[in-house]
């Protein structure tokens, strides 16, 4: 894949077979527990869509370098850490090319929504509080987000998140998987609220699977 903005500040990823336009590329991160963790890059399409293009997994070296490999691939400007693990967030902070958002964890407020805004580091930054707090809740809502067809899969760049979502719901709770998800699909989903944005399309994303 190959990412550029475009001159209105979109971001258009290019693949093998078709070019697809996103106004935002932010990423999550799952820690690592009792299983490799997860870091997982979503776009956020102009219709309203999510697209989920680009997986790594691995121990916290791991992501640390996909963190950073991330905006270079595909433009991600911010990611979602859980900054509760304070030695995980700790160790990003010593990674060249990532800066970190601190008044976010302070405030616990909403993030800045700006689309095509075209940075040169990637912006770490805390999930919020009443995410960390309602877990389970949030993902409820991204499952959710799944039946109503708003998530797409790059299944060939992210097949473990495709076997993940396939799951049952009470075994997804300790998923790191599912955590970088879900950090950034709410994320991306307050952003667009708070943009008025319109009432998404419905499709099933199996049944659309453009690869980009």
């Amino acid at each position: 894949m190959q990412a550029e903005y475009l001159p209105d500040g979109t971001i258009a990823v290019s693949g093998s077979t078709r070019k697809e336009k996103f106004t935002r590329m932010w990423a999550g991160i799952g820690w690592p527990d009792r299983i490799d963790g997860h870091l997982c890059a979503v776009g956020e399409r102009q219709d309203g869509r999510f697209h989920a293009l680009w997986e790594q997994q691995g121990g916290l070296w791991r992501l640390g370098d996909a963190a950073v490999e991330a905006r270079r691939l595909l433009l991600v400007d911010r990611i979602l850490v859980d900054a509760t693990d304070t030695l995980a967030t700790s160790y990003l902070r010593t990674l060249e090319g990532l800066c970190f958002d601190d008044n976010a964890e302070a405030q616990d407020a909403p993030l800045p929504v700006s689309a095509g805004e075209q940075r040169t580091l990637v912006t770490v930054t805390p999930v919020p509080k009443r995410i960390l707090s309602n877990f389970r809740s949030a993902l409820e809502q991204i499952k959710g987000i799944i039946t109503d067809g708003r998530l797409m899969i790059h299944s060939g760049n992210c097949p473990r998140l495709v076997y993940t979502i396939r799951q049952p719901l009470q075994e997804l709770n300790a998923s790191p998987v599912m955590r970088s998800l879900v950090w950034v699909i709410t994320a991306l989903e307050e952003a667009r609220h708070q943009n008025g944005a319109p009432p998404a399309l419905t499709e099933p994303w199996y049944s659309n699977p453009p690869k980009p």
